[in-house]
């Protein structure tokens, strides 16, 4: 259970301060920093006053850390979208945290979208809670979830993309990355095959989700091209999201086996022309 594994983690943290736990980046590699509430703040009292109770105030802390995440990331979005929007920069401009929330917002939007809305409700912290310890897959996003649970969640929705991506390329005969003209773009795709495209990507098959698809797939190119430099300052969380957003399988595996995986994926997918690297993901896979 997701506040049980936070607790075990964190019981010394919980029981000497009362203050919000501490990241130093945002999207992948976590929430932004935050400031410890002041001694004699409302904040602080409340904090002190449900630290009687361990594993209530790790709930509690894994909620707002959870939803400053969550938050931090739609902030990301929306000023990188108007960046690139308005030509200020380009997408090889954007650093990797912003080419991130370019390439997982198409996916977590419905979800990040419901939790930015009720977070100004008042009591919405306890919803949230209840959503932690009950429904953490199915109701909240990756911020809200402990590292264990975004290894397992990511893996079960590799699982289910490459699923999804096998079943489409076999609709064309189970072609291979050099048989171009059998993979279809993606506005020749029937209606049944955009099904799968959308399971492919883990989206919800939604009005416009053609075109989220095909602004997906460029950000994910444009952050392919900063792997190179990049990765090898990657922690574990980072790498599990990077294999994760690409549908590369994550199972057991140690950070350098990631690393070498995203390595062999840049590689293989660098000279595909886009509707070849529409189905990178399970072409990799069968490689």
């Amino acid at each position: 259970m997701h506040s049980l594994s936070r607790i075990l983690l964190n019981r010394n943290k919980v029981l000497v301060q009362p203050a919000y736990l501490v990241a130093v980046r945002h999207t992948s590699a976590g929430p932004p920093p935050s400031t410890p509430a002041k001694e004699g703040s409302l904040t602080y009292k409340y904090e002190k006053f449900i630290g009687k109770w361990p594993k209530v105030l790790a709930l509690h802390r894994t909620v707002l850390e959870g939803s400053r995440w969550c938050f931090a990331d739609v902030k990301m979005y929306f000023r990188t979208k108007k960046a690139v929007t308005t030509g200020q920069k380009k997408l090889s401009d954007l650093t990797v945290e912003e080419l991130e929330t370019l390439v997982q917002m198409p996916v977590e939007g419905p979800k990040m979208a419901i939790v930015t809305a009720l977070l100004p409700v008042p009591l919405s912290v306890y919803v949230f809670a209840f959503a932690v310890i009950f429904f953490p897959r199915l109701v909240l996003t990756r911020h809200f979830w402990s590292d264990e649970q975004r290894r397992e969640f990511f893996q079960l929705e590799v699982t289910k993309a490459l699923i999804s991506g096998e079943q489409l390329l076999s609709t064309f005969g189970s072609p291979s990355p050099s048989d171009e003209n059998k993979l279809k773009p993606i506005d020749k795709l029937d209606t049944s095959e955009m099904l799968l495209l959308h399971g492919m990507h883990s989206m919800y098959p939604l009005p416009g989700a053609k075109r989220r698809i095909e602004k997906r797939m460029e950000a994910l190119r444009a952050l392919d091209n900063l792997m190179p430099s990049a990765i090898d300052g990657f922690n574990e969380r980072q790498l599990i999201f990077n294999c994760y957003i690409r549908k590369i399988d994550i199972g057991k595996k140690s950070e350098s086996e990631m690393r070498d995986s995203l390595r062999q994926y840049v590689k293989f997918t660098s000279r595909m022309p886009n509707n070849v690297y529409l189905y990178a993901s399970p072409l990799f896979k069968q490689k």
